[in-house]
């Protein structure tokens, strides 16, 4: 069934959009942030909801990239992960914004273009 709505273009679109907002949201409230989790027991609540959106934002392209035949498409989520929760990688700026970008925008366009199209 996931596989249907992924491949229905605008539902792809919306439910990334919907997954991908909150990993904009959390990093406010300390979810990707080492030193707000140092001293607590465990990590942060907003942590584990963070790191959910980013694992469900990987579930939907990777049943994206199956229907579209482009299994690569999950590096695009996976690394705006690592550019999210890695100390260090976290403090550069846009990179997760073009990775979630680019899953969205090739994921359409690779959809879009038909196999057998001439070369001009």
């Amino acid at each position: 069934m996931m596989s249907k709505l992924a491949a229905n273009t605008v539902v792809f679109v919306m439910v990334y959009i919907l997954c991908m907002i909150p990993t904009y949201l959390l990093p406010y409230m300390g979810s990707n942030s080492a030193i707000v989790t140092i001293g607590t027991v465990g990590f942060n609540p907003a942590f584990w909801f963070h790191l959910l959106c980013f694992v469900a934002l990987a579930v939907i392209v990777w049943q994206r990239g199956q229907v579209i035949d482009a299994n690569w498409l999950l590096i695009f989520p996976v690394l705006a992960l690592v550019f999210d929760f890695t100390p260090g990688l976290n403090v550069i700026p846009l990179v997760p914004t073009v990775m979630h970008l680019l899953a969205i925008i090739i994921g359409v366009i690779k959809a879009q273009k038909p196999e057998n199209s001439p070369v001009l």
